[in-house]
């Protein structure tokens, strides 16, 4: 019974590529290119098009891809004089990694691999956040119903070290068990949750719109644990770049920033709800089930336009939990202001009221 949804849904993912164009692009480990359509040579914010290319995580995106997705076929880059290329890889840590090496302009990051990254003593430096992380562990087993159940359970994750992976980690260690005590599988992009429909996982990290996705095709889900409850004040992820390249080209990430702060407050606006979900739909998910998670999102502020959302008691939650692990020393570990700029923000929000009005 499950293969009909997944033909549809392979189907609906297939027409959104055709669709798009040149939408989602491929480099490292990725499957396309997203080239916007920001051509010109000034904007409505005044002054010359500038460029960046900005690296996105799964293929097709996963739901921390949408903004920036949203954001260019809206035409909120273009009004802002920037003209974006997001690059799709297969997770976010391949996309980290091409923007900590230069291969790209910027990143999605998840912020243990910015914080690891910087305590290497690669310059790198967020300059937009997502603080409320939306990560659950949800079986199709009912019996796999708390974090102590998860022992012994085989789990999907992005990568091994992915930030799946690694929320996973975190969770695992509030009723007192390792990584070692379970099996972590990859499952890239979208991969788990289809893996969960055609059952061939049982438990796996997920991201909300992904439950309803599941829930979706007829498949009753149990959760384990979410990240919110077991593990809060931390953060989800991170705009992030290197210092060199901010300081090369910071006109146009305080562009980036602002055109995002706009994407999001539009994004927020009932009136848009069903636009919004239609756009959600280049993660390969239904509309009437984004339609309620994009809600969801709403409830817990997801996206955030009236901060930087990379508050400082958060941030260093996050440094914290990567000594714990083991993943760094402390003696190396950055300090909150080593991989946080929030004058971007600050100009960015300036530049948005400006351009807004």
């Amino acid at each position: 019974m499950a293969m009909k949804p997944l033909l549809h849904r392979l189907t609906a993912v297939t027409a959104l590529a055709v669709v798009a164009g040149a939408a989602l692009a491929g480099c490292s480990g990725s499957s396309g290119s997203n080239t916007s359509s920001s051509g010109g040579s000034t904007s409505s914010s005044g002054g010359s098009t500038e460029s960046i290319v900005l690296g996105s995580p799964g293929v097709p995106p996963v739901i921390s891809g949408l903004l920036p997705y949203i954001a260019d076929k809206q035409g909120f880059y273009k009004k802002y004089g920037l003209n974006v290329t997001i690059k799709s890889f297969d997770t976010g840590t391949d996309a980290t990694r091409a923007a900590a090496t230069g291969q790209i302009d910027a990143a999605i990051m998840p912020p243990a691999q910015l914080i690891t990254l910087a305590s290497q003593g690669t310059p790198v430096v967020g300059i937009e956040g997502q603080e409320f992380p939306d990560w659950v562990v949800d079986s199709t087993d009912p019996s796999v119903n708390s974090c102590s159940a998860l022992k012994g359970q085989t789990i999907g994750v992005d990568a091994i070290g992915g930030i799946r992976y690694i929320a996973l980690q975190q969770m695992l260690k509030t009723c007192g068990l390792s990584i070692s005590d379970v099996h972590p599988i990859p499952f890239p992009g979208n991969a788990a949750p289809q893996a969960l429909i055609n059952g061939q996982l049982k438990t796996s990290v997920l991201h909300l719109n992904e439950v309803y996705d599941v829930t979706g095709q007829g498949k009753s889900l149990t959760t384990a644990i979410k990240m919110s409850a077991a593990v809060p004040d931390t953060m989800y992820e991170m705009y992030g770049t290197t210092k060199t390249n901010l300081a090369n080209k910071r006109d146009a990430f305080v562009r980036l920033v602002a055109a995002q702060i706009a994407t999001i407050q539009w994004m927020n606006d009932p009136a848009n709800a069903d636009a919004v979900a239609q756009y959600a739909t280049v993660t390969g998910d239904q509309k009437a089930d984004l339609l309620k998670a994009m809600a969801g999102y709403r409830e817990i502020n997801f996206w955030e336009s009236g901060s930087a959302a990379m508050p400082e008691k958060n941030v260093q939650n996050a440094i914290h939990g990567q000594i714990v692990a083991g993943n760094i020393t402390a003696a190396k570990a950055p300090k909150y202001s080593d991989i946080v700029d929030l004058s971007i923000f600050k100009d960015a929000q300036a530049l948005a009221q400006k351009t807004g009005e």
